[in-house]
């Protein structure tokens, strides 16, 4: 997932919105995100009902709990990825 502040896609919307088709886009202001920027690719076609569901359960959450760190969300994925 690419980052980028609100700034910087406005100025680049183009950009971002081609770089959207191959990665979602979280866009953030003030260093916390306000939107995802999700492509729809050139045939159209809306991201699957799973993936959307997805987004809304994680931003429900985040809105609800807030976010972690940086460094705290690399740390607890390499807890759970070793326990794998």
């Amino acid at each position: 997932m690419k980052k980028a502040t609100l700034e910087n896609v406005q100025a680049r919307l183009g950009q971002y919105v081609r770089t959207s088709a191959k990665q979602p886009v979280l866009i953030l202001s003030d260093g916390e995100p306000v939107a995802l920027l999700i492509g729809l690719g050139r045939d159209g076609k809306r991201p699957p009902a799973k993936l959307r569901d997805v987004l809304r359960r994680a931003w429900k959450d985040y809105q609800q709990n807030g976010g972690i760190p940086h460094e705290q969300f690399w740390e607890e994925l390499a807890k759970e990825t070793s326990k794998a």
